[in-house]
């Protein structure tokens, strides 16, 4: 790339784009640009662009140093958009960073933020108007006051700038941000009189919300980067990698100082290094609702008794965090062979509630989809299993309601039910130690055939993992809709069978019991039983604690049967 001279690798450095006044009067507008070579101890001053990068190659030019450099359309419709009648210096990732330089992008990559927290200003570009701003217009803007109109607000809803990712970490660092639209633009301030115009704006409202809550609460836990992987999970990216790098930069925790970008990296290496994260990171402080809201509370939240204590909370959020790493990288890890020079370290150690017993086991999933007589029997052994109950009206609706979901699955989630024949993996309740557990042949799982749908007890229902049985139990774990499938086979230590898919509707009410959060927080002085001792005596405290040792199961895991039972 000829417009590019090589950075000095003794220094921090970046380059700095300085577009120069164009001809006002020219009905094609050429685009001149010089590129410098800066480094950081010399403060240069220049304003940030946020821009997603569109699809589509290259089929625009601009001259830079006087060399002609390709670039794509929206990024040239942006420069155009920002050029006035002044020399303006700018840093854009497409054009001051040597693309080509796997080891210049990574370092760019890993100091992103910071190069967006010393720009003067991030300018995020949205896309062209639908028509020009006038000089009038422009003005107004400056006094903070114009009115965009209905179609222009229409745009600006539409951009696919916001679906992208790494806009975020650009956006929460920055310290000034102005929104353009063509040459028009509003700020985090004016928004709501800018757009004053639109029909309907409530997700880009609550978008912008959630940006300024974490540009507010800087330093909170949420900019933990589980945090920031949760709430920003339906952004997207070009390189999947980018799902967790884009967000390394503006995460304030230990996340920088255990993930590096590096493109170099697998999936499965890096998904290792975020459980590595996970497991040295601090604790959060949340409610232990079992499946947490979409938004985040703005105030950073206080412990009360249907909290985690900090001690075990590691322990309780890590299997639905490895489920969330997964699918962030869009089930690429699961692709990915184990590398040999893995080291799988410590055990990890997972917390979870036995919520049931296998009562029923029905057909596999292809009978179900495929044959109406499947589920003629399923619906007679649903009644058959629940005769008795009287919330039977309620798992026939919840029964009706998982089907119609199951109907959705691509075959990647039928997968993921799957068995699991490790004898290093186990469950526990009092004490472990390096013995692993002993599988006869009996017990061993082949993967010759599908999962199977089952009924547990308190209108339980789901899938199994080949080589469930009847009275195999369920293990549930906090934020999941997915369990393990646990057979005891010695006095403190339990076979995994698999891994089990649930109805998120009949789960729900077994978990919202008290004995779930009890048995969530047995060994640890946070539990609701132990706030009633004074009231209610011996007695009753006892029994509490009983029902939550026989519900509360741990297990240590190796990353790799974590890994699989989590897909």
């Amino acid at each position: 790339m000829a417009h590019l001279e090589p950075l000095d690798p003794k220094v921090d450095s970046i380059r700095v784009l300085t577009l120069l006044p164009g001809d006002s009067n020219a009905n094609n507008k050429e685009l001149f640009c010089e590129l410098e070579n800066k480094t950081l101890a010399s403060k240069p001053e220049y304003e940030a662009v946020s821009h997603a990068w569109g699809p589509g190659q290259p089929i625009n030019t601009i001259s830079i140093n006087g060399h002609k450099v390709p670039i794509r359309p929206r990024l040239h419709d942006a420069l155009c958009s920002l050029q006035n009648g002044q020399r303006r210096s700018l840093w854009i990732d497409a054009l001051c960073i040597n693309m080509e330089d796997t080891r210049e992008r990574n370092d760019h990559v890993n100091m992103m933020s910071y190069i967006y927290s010393r720009a003067t200003r991030v300018l995020a570009y949205l896309g062209p108007s639908h028509s020009a701003f006038s000089k009038a217009d422009l003005e107004e803007m400056n006094e903070g006051y114009h009115y965009f109109s209905e179609e222009n607000c229409q745009l600006v809803f539409e951009s696919i700038y916001w679906t992208r990712r790494w806009t975020i970490q650009e956006l929460i660092q920055a310290k000034e941000i102005r929104f353009h639209l063509g040459k028009g633009y509003f700020t985090l301030d004016n928004r709501f009189n800018s757009l004053a115009n639109a029909s309907n704006r409530t997700w880009l409202d609550d978008h912008l919300e959630r940006i300024e809550n974490h540009r507010k609460y800087m330093h909170s836990h949420l900019q933990q980067l589980e945090v920031l992987l949760e709430m920003f999970k339906d952004l997207e990216c070009e390189d999947t990698r980018d799902k967790v790098f884009s967000l390394l930069g503006v995460a304030d925790d230990i996340a920088q100082e255990l993930i590096e970008a590096d493109y170099d990296v697998d999936y499965y290496e890096l998904y290792a290094s975020l459980m590595d994260y996970h497991q040295a990171a601090a604790p959060l402080q949340c409610r232990s609702n079992l499946f947490r809201s979409s938004t985040y509370d703005p105030e950073p939240w206080r412990e009360n008794w249907m909290g985690f204590d900090t001690s075990i909370e590691r322990s309780v959020r890590v299997v639905a965090f490895s489920n969330l790493v997964q699918k962030t990288l869009n089930d690429a890890v699961n692709k990915t062979p184990i590398p040999k020079s893995l080291s799988l370290g410590d055990p990890i150690i997972a917390r979870g509630v036995i919520v049931g017993e296998v009562l029923r086991i029905g057909g596999t999933y292809d009978e179900y989809v495929s044959s109406w007589e499947s589920n003629k029997k399923w619906k007679t052994l649903l009644e058959s299993t629940y005769k008795t109950d009287r919330d039977l009206a309620k798992w026939r609706k919840y029964d009706a309601d998982f089907y119609q979901q199951m109907l959705k699955w691509d075959r990647d989630e039928v997968a993921a039910i799957q068995s699991c024949n490790t004898t290093e993996s186990y469950g526990y309740r009092e004490v472990w130690d390096d013995e692993p557990i002993l599988r006869d042949d009996s017990e061993s799982v082949t993967d010759d055939s599908q999962p199977k749908r089952f009924l547990g007890t308190k209108g339980l229902m789901g899938f199994l993992p080949p080589g469930a049985r009847q009275g195999d139990h369920i293990c549930s774990f906090w934020e999941a809709c997915f369990g393990f499938v646990v057979r005891k086979v010695a006095e403190d230590r339990w076979m995994i069978v698999g891994r089990a898919t649930m109805s998120k509707q009949a789960l729900t009410p077994v978990a919202s019991e008290s004995v779930y959060s009890d048995a969530l927080n047995y060994g640890t002085d946070n539990t609701s039983y132990g706030s009633m001792l004074s009231k209610t005596g011996d007695t009753f405290w006892a029994k509490q604690k009983d029902l939550a040792h026989e519900a509360v199961i741990l297990f240590k895991l190796d990353v790799c049967t974590l890994q699989k039972l989590t897909a």
